[in-house]
């Protein structure tokens, strides 16, 4: 329970992390406009008021991108922090077209492919010339458009990784529900399998004997019998329904192998479930449940897995579980 809210907390703050990384070039940016060489204060005030009204609308999608949502009206929004960035380069100083990387990563926030490619590769092409024309010396120029090409990367992997961890949480939990889902019909099957004809029968007993209690001629032995049946009949059900549910304190051995699997296809492991035509116990014992989760963690974290096959075979009364990937298998014992 620890680890979970300790990775929540991760996946929470992540968006947080990236609108923040987000807003630090181009406060730089700001700073560069008052400073570098060859500006003065009106560029600087330029290239405040220009961050001051983009800065938003690019931290919007930062935010939006992050939690692995689309922005609304992202292309207006995008087109407008455009016209602000571009319109204002005479004006911000040499050093203005490295805020182009905002835009850069902006465009492949909102944009569709292969729009949002053709406008990346477009604004690192014309930061350097941009600067150039600004009077920047060529050294500086090409420094421009490497940090714009890098800048925009670097952001970008800070949005995307949290994207990629809002996503994984969405999924874990969409698997827990599936899990949770699954072991309810196999709680909701097993007890109209077992129970629900057992008391069926005590039901029709109960109606027989009820039938035999009306006014008139009752046959005493006959009626002796049905409640000596009726009673024999209630008292074999309470056993089995006590069986039933000390068996569901325990996990299901079906349901780890499921979500086993389930975890392994989320993961892009394209997986194959075997398992005997006689079916497997009901539960699983702590050890080879440990054994079974062990096995898949090294699965998750392993590179390169692309496919595996988990089995089951029963032999004199055990089970026999084999995870195999890429020709290594691992076998475990599930004792009976």
């Amino acid at each position: 329970m620890a680890e979970f809210w300790r990775s929540d907390r991760i996946v929470r703050l992540a968006p947080v992390a990236a609108v923040a990384c987000s807003s630090l070039l181009p406060l730089l940016q700001v700073t560069l406009s008052f400073s570098y060489e060859g500006n003065d204060g009106h560029n600087g005030l330029w290239s405040l008021a220009a961050t001051a009204a983009y800065l938003p609308l690019h931290l919007r999608h930062v935010w939006y991108a992050a939690r692995a949502v689309r922005p609304p009206a992202g292309r207006w929004t995008f087109t407008a922090m455009a016209v602000i960035v571009l319109g204002v380069t005479p004006l911000a100083g040499n050093m203005w077209p490295r805020a182009y990387a905002g835009l850069v990563v902006s465009a492949l926030l909102v944009l569709p492919a292969p729009w949002s490619y053709l406008v990346f590769a477009g604004l690192v092409a014309v930061a350097a010339p941009a600067a150039l024309l600004l009077d920047l010396p060529w050294q500086s120029a090409a420094w421009v458009a490497f940090s714009v090409l890098c800048g925009g990367g670097a952001l970008l992997l800070l949005v995307w990784l949290a994207a990629a961890l809002t996503r994984l949480q969405a999924a874990r939990e969409a698997l827990a529900q599936q899990a949770v889902a699954q072991e309810r019909r196999r709680i909701d099957d097993d007890l109209r399998r077992t129970l629900g004809g057992a008391l069926a029968s005590i039901a029709a007993r109960g109606d027989r004997v009820a039938a035999a209690l009306t006014p008139g001629p009752a046959d005493p032995v006959a009626l002796t019998e049905e409640l000596s049946g009726l009673a024999d009949d209630s008292r074999r059900t309470l056993a089995e329904a006590r069986r039933r549910v000390r068996g569901y304190r325990q996990p299901s051995l079906r349901a780890e192998l499921e979500t086993a699997a389930a975890l392994l296809s989320a993961a892009g492991v394209e997986t194959r479930l075997e398992l005997p035509r006689q079916g497997v116990p009901e539960t699983i014992p702590p050890h080879p449940r440990t054994a079974l989760r062990a096995a898949v963690t090294r699965l998750l974290r392993a590179e390169g897995v692309r496919a595996c096959t988990i089995s089951a075979t029963v032999e004199g009364g055990r089970v026999l579980l084999e995870v195999r990937a890429d020709d290594v298998a691992e076998t475990i014992e599930v004792p009976a």
